[in-house]
């Protein structure tokens, strides 16, 4: 079966019903949930993710997100360290002519190792690293 990374982008669009993306993430998850679809995130997206929250829309829906994200039992949380921190850093150093995120590219390292072919995610930085996006 086919496994989905999701990327802060597609869980701030979730949680906040003002993102532009809010209809469409809602959508798409509840698709990916009802196929069963295997979906893996990683600690720094949720860390990027309850940030955004916290600063978009305060701490209740931060702690209500990540209540929502923890619990969960269709998303598995892949850790970046130890195992995907220096493959990642090896990979930044690469990206020298990008302007991709430090928690982009790790997000990028744990698609290659996990070999995941698409990504649930609003941001073009993922197409451009040549991942696949959902729709």
């Amino acid at each position: 079966m086919e496994k989905i990374f999701v990327d802060s982008s597609a869980f701030a669009a979730l949680f906040l019903e003002n993102d532009k993306d809010h209809k469409n993430a809602l959508a798409l998850f509840q698709k990916l949930k009802n196929s069963k679809t295997p979906l893996y995130t990683s600690d720094y997206i949720i860390d990027e993710t309850l940030t955004l929250l916290l600063h978009r829309s305060g701490h209740k829906q931060s702690m209500a997100a990540g209540e929502a994200i923890l619990s969960s039992d269709v998303i598995k949380i892949v850790s970046v360290y130890p195992d995907y921190f220096k493959p990642a850093w090896v990979l930044y150093k690469k990206y020298d002519d990008k302007k991709f995120s430090f928690t982009d590219v790790t997000s990028f390292t744990i698609i290659k190792d996990l070999n995941i072919k698409k990504a649930f995610s609003f941001d073009s930085d993922f197409k451009k690293a040549g991942i696949q996006l959902i729709d």
